[in-house]
């Protein structure tokens, strides 16, 4: 294991390395830094558990960002700017959205005839439109530099949903709630309302980190363009003063390395997994999350948003010392469990609120775990895929961004509907006991 990290550690440049990983952390951290922020915003928001559809929706509805992009990059008026320039606007408003949401994500107001968390997710909306844009713009543009820097920039997209996870683990939730009579005096009917006892760290306090980490990636994006160690890491082809590789008129002779080939069925295969598992990990998953975890208290939601989210980058971090790819029969078989795994999450979700083992610390325990084991290796295999395809000299990169946001907003259409009008999923109160009583 020390020679293989030796062997990755040199002839490299370690602070472009860091610039690379802070850089990755600005592609989610500030939508990431909302999910697990759910456990607590659930109580208040008028949304209630159906919030987490609703954020999985906008996140999707945010992919008029890369839409856009594509369709500027093909038009006449690209050569007005170029991709830097673009992620500099991109990272900055997001961080400007984060610092503005410690201050307003309580506001609300009246759409429809329904009461809705308008502040919260209209900013949610402009910072889902950078972690959107990232799979073709952010990623791609890492195509400059040495494939190498590549895995680091990939570790610090995963790093943006453990360092907000590892954070609201310290911030807690407070417990579970505890149940208090409100009665009205002279009322014949007993009422029991939930009290939410309050975490260590506030939601103010934590959108503060998260802008602050935004503004960090920023910086460190400037480092990649201006440092003189970090520009000596970009590939140029022969001839060619710069030519960056997320321009659609790029000479083919660019190439990273020689020699790289996949058969076509195999290319749309790896593809297609890679969609299947947006479709669960960044959609249908997130938007049950709360039907499957709430009917066993708070503070299992809470211990499985954070520590799911852990696990993603945890997994995704052994491609930095992975040799050789994974085979294509590993790929299947390790899909087929996610697909059992995912099927366990949404049985559990579709029996809220009375979901099996309710009310005893085995089933707080063992829906923790599914919730680990299915976020680490859908993590784990995007990672591998990501990996196959980095050395395509053409735009398998791009594809598999273009992958990644087709099978998220299918899964996300599909859940939003099925959580707010369909009737599936129902909620459950730890309350509703003591009233029926």
């Amino acid at each position: 294991m020390s020679n293989i990290l030796v062997q990755r550690l040199s002839n490299r440049k370690l602070l472009v390395d860091l610039l690379a990983v802070m850089f990755g952390i600005g592609a989610w951290i500030g939508v990431n830094g909302i999910y697990v922020q759910l456990p607590l915003l659930v109580n208040t928001a008028p949304e209630k558990w159906s919030l987490p559809a609703h954020m999985v929706m906008l996140v999707q509805v945010a992919n008029l960002g890369p839409i856009l992009y594509t369709v500027f990059i093909n038009s006449r008026f690209s050569s007005w700017t170029r991709d830097n320039y673009i992620i500099y606007g991109l990272l900055g408003t997001a961080t400007v959205a984060i610092y503005l949401m410690s201050l307003t994500y309580k506001e609300t107001t009246i759409i429809f005839n329904s009461e809705h968390s308008t502040a919260l997710l209209c900013l949610m909306f402009l910072t889902a439109v950078v972690g959107c844009t990232s799979s073709v713009l952010f990623m791609p543009y890492m195509r400059n530099y040495r494939e190498i820097y590549l895995v680091s920039y990939l570790v610090g997209e995963g790093l943006s949903g453990f360092i907000p996870s590892a954070v609201a683990l310290i911030q807690g939730v407070g417990g579970n709630p505890e149940c208090r009579n409100t009665t009205q005096k002279d009322s014949p009917h007993h009422t029991f309302e939930p009290f939410y006892p309050e975490p260590r760290l506030s939601l103010e306090l934590f959108f503060v980190f998260v802008g602050t980490m935004l503004a960090i990636s920023l910086v460190s994006f400037i480092g990649l363009n201006r440092l003189p160690v970090a520009r000596g890491e970009i590939v140029k082809p022969p001839g060619s003063t710069e030519t960056l590789p997320t321009d659609t008129n790029a000479p083919p002779s660019y190439k990273t390395t020689a020699g790289w080939a996949m058969s076509r069925r195999t290319y749309c295969y790896l593809l297609t997994i890679m969609a299947v598992l947006c479709f669960l990990g960044h959609a249908t998953l997130p938007g049950i999350q709360s039907y499957s975890c709430l009917p066993y208290g708070n503070v299992a939601y809470h211990l499985t948003v954070t520590l799911a989210s852990m696990a993603t980058p945890l997994s995704m971090a052994i491609g930095f010392i992975q040799r050789k790819p994974l085979s294509l029969k590993t790929l299947t078989i390790l899909t087929g469990g996610i697909l059992i795994l995912s099927s366990m999450v949404l049985y559990v979700a579709l029996q809220s609120p009375s979901p099996p083992l309710q009310k005893s610390w085995s089933g707080e325990y063992l829906i923790v775990i599914l919730w680990i084991l299915v976020n680490g290796l859908i993590g784990f295999v995007k990672m591998a895929i990501t990996t196959i395809f980095r050395p395509d000299p053409g735009r398998g990169l791009y594809y598999i961004g273009v992958a990644t946001q087709v099978g998220s907003l299918v899964g996300a259409v599909m859940t939003f509907g099925l959580v707010n009008y369909a009737g599936v999923f129902k909620s459950y109160s730890p309350c509703d006991a003591l009233i029926k009583h």
